[in-house]
């Protein structure tokens, strides 16, 4: 999908799969986000060394290195296994834009239509009580399908929200730490398939990404960022 960035005359042209080639050469989250508002703000080109220096790089020749060395075709492919939308498309929530660091590229399975509704996020223990999980269906059934229900797939809480969402036909989102391809816990794989054809996932990760332990506050935001309200 070729998407247009420009504010000016030229315009630069910026595809979903260049932001997928930044980030796979080591470029951060944050370091895309400069660079795009970069582009946005001069609408220029610029060399793989001013785009390490705009993105505040720590190892500039390093990902000129990984970026130049990169199998585009095998790339591609990769890229492709799933659909995704990014910071430069129009589906992408504006109340998510509004975060510090939105996620510049979310890969996704299931009914992108979800992104529309409002939504309220549950967030709690992994530990969680039997009177924390029962308190969660109590609210998840009030709402009584005024909100889509966003959380993060994790045991505890969050399966409680999921569960109750579906048992109460109450539309559902599910925002995971790993890639769209790894079931993380393992015992809600069957949880996780459901939801991919019946609801939504969302993920910033690409395929094959493991649930490392930096990827769940990371993954927390977007929860927040999509949500008009959290319940803890």
């Amino acid at each position: 999908m070729l998407t247009k960035l420009s504010v000016k005359n030229g315009g630069i042209m910026i595809t979903n799969f260049d932001l997928y080639r930044w980030k796979k050469a080591g470029m951060t989250n944050l370091g895309v986000n400069k660079l795009l508002k970069f582009f946005h703000r001069y609408d220029k080109k610029i060399s793989l060394r001013q785009m390490g220096q705009v993105a505040q790089l720590k190892s500039i020749p390093n990902f000129i290195e990984q970026y130049k060395n990169q199998d585009v075709s095998k790339l591609r492919e990769e890229y492709k296994i799933y659909p995704s939308f990014s910071l430069l498309d129009e589906i992408y929530p504006e109340r998510l834009k509004e975060i510090y660091n939105p996620p510049v590229l979310l890969f996704y399975q299931g009914d992108i239509r979800l992104l529309k509704t409002p939504k309220l996020a549950f967030v709690g223990s992994r530990q969680a009580s039997l009177q924390g999980i029962k308190a969660v269906q109590k609210i998840v059934t009030e709402l009584n399908q005024n909100f889509t229900i966003v959380s993060g797939l994790a045991k505890g809480i969050d399966t409680a929200s999921h569960l109750s969402a579906i048992k109460n036909k109450i539309p559902t989102i599910a925002v995971i730490g790993t890639g769209l391809d790894i079931f993380y816990p393992l015992e809600n794989r069957k949880i996780q398939e459901y939801l991919a054809k019946n609801q939504l996932i969302l993920s910033e990760y690409s395929v094959g990404e493991k649930p490392l332990r930096y990827h769940f506050p990371e993954r927390n935001r977007i929860i927040a960022g999509l949500s008009h309200g959290v319940v803890v």
